[in-house]
């Protein structure tokens, strides 16, 4: 019988590598660990990274100032928004032009010097000012509308008409 070299066949013990997994060669390099300490260690020998200097970004949020220590609840567009003064804010499209300010009447609830005041359901003799800075259009969303083994297909888009408001004044 003649020798052929096939895939069945077996190869004498000399020429068998035994090569590790990469599974094995890791849990041969890290020592055994029990599921108590392994948790105290980590916590031990974790070192903080040094903090990096926090670099200036290119163009600054130009609506958000920290902690504020007058804001209000006001109802815009179909939505609840907590407005503080000299922060803008994107809304649905309200009908008034660009330049032209505004009064918010609906205020839910204001707080002004660590007084905070609730609304039944508005909070009478506060006055919200905004100004429209911009209409604008929000991202386009994709409907697809599909019925299996029918051949329908239907690809529409939508962007949803948006007015950007810089509140002006929160007055009492």
């Amino acid at each position: 019988m003649q020798a052929t070299s096939c895939c069945c066949a077996v190869r004498p013990a000399s020429l068998r590598v035994a090569a590790a997994r990469p599974a094995q060669r890791l849990a041969a390099q890290r020592p055994a660990r029990s599921s108590i300490g392994s948790r105290q260690q980590l916590a031990v020998s974790a070192v903080a990274a040094p903090e990096a200097a926090a670099a200036p970004s290119s163009k600054p949020e130009p609506s958000h100032s920290g902690a504020a220590d007058t804001y209000a609840v006001v109802e815009i567009g179909g939505h609840q928004l907590i407005v503080e003064e000299g922060r803008w804010y994107t809304v649905n499209r309200l009908e008034a032009e660009p330049g032209s300010k505004i009064q918010l009447g609906r205020v839910l609830a204001h707080k002004a010097g660590g007084k905070f005041s609730v609304g039944q359901p508005y909070v009478e003799g506060v006055k919200v000012e905004a100004e429209v800075l911009e209409e604008l259009k929000g991202p386009k969303v994709i409907i697809y509308k599909m019925k299996a083994k029918k051949h329908y297909r239907r690809t529409t888009g939508h962007r949803q008409p948006l007015s950007k408001i810089l509140i002006t004044s929160i007055a009492a």
